[in-house]
Parts: C-alpha cells; structure tokens; sequence
C-alpha cells in the first residue's frame, strides 16, 4: 500500500503543485492524486485521498521523538556518560542529538519511532524514495526549530516549511 501512495505521490505531485487555483466554492483540493477538505480532513470516499498523514498523527510522532532524544540525553547524563553543563549548553545537546537521530533515520529509512508508531512515513516528494542525507539533515534542522512544522497548520496540504524545503511529503504507511 506505501509502494501504491508513493506512485501516486511520484505521478503528480508537482503537476497539482504548479496547476492553477481552484474556484473557492469547492471545498476539496488535492495533492498528488489525493484529497484533503480544508482543515486537514480527509475525504470520505474509497479513492485516493487517505494516503497522507494526519496533521495530529504527525504532531504525536514528533512529540514521542522529541520526548525519546530528551530521555536518551538524560540517561546519558545520568549514568556519567555525556557531562551535564549548564542549561543552555544542555538544551543545546538534545537539539544537536534530535538532529543527528532523525537524519540518521530519515536517510537510512523512511520513519522514526514515533512514525513507525503512529503508522506514517516520510518519503520523497518527487521519487516516493528515501530522502538521503542532504535532504534528511535540512529536514531535522528546519524541524528542531518547531517554527516551520507549525507552519503545516496553515498549508492547505498539511506541508511545513521543512516538507518544502526538503522536498518531502509524509503517507500513512502499512500497519
């Protein structure tokens, strides 16, 4: 089914991209073959349309990777092995270790823990493929800076300045 949604995300992504406005008195706009009413719902119908990721189970994946890093750095700390300096430096060191472990799955993989959990994935918008290593890092980093995820409210799409920058889209992917 992921290898399904990443055809059509691959098809027309762009071509719905780059494609002229749609009169305002239709309440569905679609992405690479797939619907979403305004707000971020997504259609009732057996079509496409429920291929990408919720705007929430997006949202829940990043907290649950968020809260891991901060556990992981603190274990680290507490058993002597990473040195805990001030509060700053500290925050400093989950924001780096975040980045290092979201690039590292992002570009050997397709999900983090908290996507595989909450069933998404982050694939390419263009290919349906993994991002790499370039893509993956521009991604994490636009990420830790929460700003640009916040901006996927606004899209129409559910895409955030770190989804455009990277050229990166996120499916529901297989249970």
């Amino acid at each position: 089914m992921l290898l399904a949604a990443r055809r059509r995300v691959t098809e027309v992504l762009y071509s719905q991209l780059t494609a002229p406005e749609q009169e305002p008195s239709r309440p569905v706009h679609t992405l690479g073959g797939m619907t979403r009413e305004r707000g971020g719902k997504a259609t009732e119908t057996d079509g496409p349309g429920h291929d990408l990721a919720p705007l929430a189970g997006r949202f829940t994946a990043l907290f649950i990777d968020w809260v891991s890093c901060l556990l992981l750095f603190y274990l680290l700390s507490w058993t002597g092995l990473w040195p805990t300096p001030d509060p700053f430096t500290s925050n400093l060191l989950i924001a780096s270790l975040f980045i290092v472990y979201y690039t590292a799955c992002l570009t050997f993989r397709d999900q983090s823990l908290g996507m595989a959990i909450m069933r998404i994935a982050c694939v390419r918008a263009d290919t349906g493929g993994r991002l790499g290593l370039w893509r993956a890092l521009v991604r994490s980093v636009l990420l830790s800076l929460v700003l640009p995820a916040l901006t996927a409210l606004g899209n129409r799409y559910g895409l955030g300045l770190h989804d455009v920058a990277a050229g990166s889209v996120m499916l529901k992917a297989d249970a």
